[in-house]
């Protein structure tokens, strides 16, 4: 980049671009959450046995962010070359989809995309913290969050109507997102960057133990790992509750679908852009209590009636929280984080999340076998409200650190073409 381009510039140039870049994600997200096991079921006959691992690649891969950021700070590339690469890497993965000939090469392909996308976040992270202006992070992202929402949606509706017609045109599906990939990864190498070295990263032991010497962090990470098994347990309990005649509710398919996907996204789209402005401007430990406070709520209203529309104050209530949840997710690290060791804190905290994705939805289950559901609520409502009252003490010490964290990006970068 040209030298002494300034940080509005670079801002307005990130903006831009990654609007691109998440927008091919919400296509490509929509292949594997959706599609994947839908063709593992209908295509391939997939047993339960190899169902439970399509979903688990983003788990695995968040797992080794720690590994991937070390070997991506290790490489002479710009950060975003390396995004852009992974985006590649995802294509590569939808490609292999189509290729595969049986359920076990399928599921295989299915795990090294879900891997590849996932081992993008922290340097994208990094990126939303050097490039955005500390007050703007928040609102610029949720747009982002918005559009991927909303091609998701669309993508997933005409594919469903696709599949209807004849499930063999799965690959015209996968190929959309194979286009959507590689759009990603333009859009990504555009976004202009430093050097992977400016990453500052350690090896993976040493970057783990960051947990352990910033106790602010530490802490942080406790209590969000609480959270998340209470809120992650529950999502899959949520069905059964619904759809099991032994709970008496014995809901319709149609009625499944309205509370669980319609309600939830409608309201997680209606949220976003407030949990943004919000990230913004208050401090981060009381937008995390309000959002455990909001996703207490969604359980308490969801699993403690027999009543349809009660049920849909709660998923109102989950949509509301999913909404913020995932800009906080991806943004708090900015907020206690030193700006060169954003990335590392952030693959830190995507290892965490791996161990929740991994190990809630066995705690719920095994918790479903012995009991009703409504006594795993208890339990959920337990661990959030633990995790509320570990948050609250932070307050002033993340009002310290926000002080020396939140000025404004320097210009940092000397070339005009992004690599």
């Amino acid at each position: 980049m040209e030298p002494g381009v300034n940080p509005e510039e670079i801002a307005r140039r990130t903006y831009f671009w990654d609007r691109f870049r998440g927008s091919g994600q919400g296509i490509v997200e929509t292949c594997w959450r959706v599609f994947a096991l839908l063709v593992a079921i209908r295509v391939f006959s997939a047993d339960e046995s190899l169902k439970q691992f399509i979903p688990a690649g983003l788990g695995i891969g968040f797992l080794l962010s720690p590994v991937g950021l070390s070997l991506a700070n290790r490489l002479p590339l710009k950060i975003s070359t390396i995004v852009a690469l992974l985006w590649v890497g995802v294509a590569g993965g939808l490609a292999g989809m189509i290729l595969s000939p049986s359920i076990i090469p399928f599921v295989i392909f299915v795990a090294c995309a879900q891997i590849a996308a996932s081992q993008g976040v922290a340097m994208q992270t990094h990126l939303y913290s050097v490039n955005y202006p500390a007050n703007k992070r928040g609102s610029w992202l949720s747009t982002t969050f918005l559009l991927a929402s909303f091609m998701g949606i669309g993508f997933g509706y005409v594919g469903g109507e696709l599949l209807d017609w004849d499930v063999h045109y799965y690959p015209v599906i996968f190929g959309v997102g194979i286009i959507a990939a590689l759009c990603s990864a333009f859009s990504a190498w555009r976004i202009p960057s430093e050097s992977a070295h400016s990453l500052q990263t350690q090896n993976p032991i040493k970057s783990l133990a960051i947990a352990w010497h910033d106790r602010l962090f530490g802490m942080m990470l406790f209590a969000w790992m609480l959270m998340g098994l209470g809120n992650l347990m529950m999502i899959p309990i949520r069905v059964e509750y619904l759809a099991n005649p032994l709970y008496g509710i014995n809901a319709s398919n149609t009625q499944i679908s309205a509370l669980l996907i319609s309600t939830v996204l409608t309201f997680r789209l209606i949220s976003t852009k407030i949990w943004g402005y919000l990230f913004d401007r208050i401090n981060v430990v009381i937008l995390r209590v309000s959002l455990n406070m909001v996703f207490g709520a969604s359980i308490f209203f969801f699993f403690f009636t027999d009543r349809i529309w009660v049920m849909g104050i709660g998923c109102a209530l989950l949509g509301t929280a999913f909404g913020g949840g995932g800009i906080l997710w991806s943004l708090y690290v900015t907020k206690i984080a030193p700006p060169d060791k954003v990335a590392t804190y952030m693959s830190v905290h995507s290892f965490m999340t791996g161990l929740r994705m991994a190990f809630a939805p066995l705690i719920g289950y095994s918790v479903m076998e012995f009991t009703h559901p409504a006594f795993a609520a208890w339990i959920a409502l337990l661990l959030i409200g633990i995790s509320t009252l570990i948050f609250l003490p932070l307050k002033p010490l993340i009002d310290a650190k926000a002080k020396t964290l939140d000025s404004p990006p320097e210009p940092r970068l000397n070339s005009s073409n992004p690599a």
